[in-house]
């Protein structure tokens, strides 16, 4: 059996020195002290001992033999900064840009709640009530004006009052039916 040494197999396993220290310390790799007193490392159960007793990590851990490159699932920093275009062909953002985007999302939710608690900004269902009332008060205000007419003007007849009331609900009508509609 060939044994190599622990730097050796850290190098060929793709992690530090001090993970196959440990490994052989806690008896994952198969190991052996040689006559000059160093230990050695089976090299070839070292692959398959680290792998069935070594707890996978993203980004760490054996690399098989060969060129990294061309690994399926390894890409470029081109490729990894260019979009991917999915099959519906839709460009998924890296992470950066997601995470830029979500941190400027969470910055603007900030700013709307400060400006809330500053009093800047006030609820839409408030304004909304707000200027319901106004509408409804302005509208009973004109509904009144052929009856204070009739007050002030004490000559009118009916049919005066009739015309200006019929005039006063045609114009309310009309400013109802030029109310820009809701999009909701």
């Amino acid at each position: 059996m060939p044994m190599i040494t622990r730097a050796e197999a850290a190098r060929a396993l793709g992690v530090s020195k001090q993970s196959v220290y440990r490994a052989v310390k806690e008896g994952r790799l198969t190991s052996k002290e040689c006559a000059d007193g160093q230990i050695r490392v089976n090299s070839e159960t070292m692959y398959e001992e680290w792998r069935g007793k070594s707890q996978p990590r993203i980004g760490v851990g054996p690399k098989p033999p060969g060129d990294a490159v061309s690994r399926p699932g390894l890409r470029s920093r081109e490729e990894r900064m260019s979009p991917r275009i999915t099959k519906t062909n839709e460009a998924i953002p890296d992470y950066d840009e997601s995470r830029a985007r979500t941190e400027h999302l969470k910055a603007e939710l900030l700013e709307l709640e400060r400006k809330q608690k500053e009093g800047l900004l006030v609820p839409a269902a408030d304004v909304e009530a707000k200027w319901v009332e106004i509408v409804v008060l302005a509208r009973t205000k004109i509904m009144g004006i052929p009856t204070k007419a009739k007050q002030r003007i004490p000559d009118l007849d009916v049919d005066a009052i009739s015309v200006l009331d019929a005039i006063v609900r045609e114009t309310l009508e009309d400013l109802a039916g030029e109310a820009p509609e809701d999009d909701e």
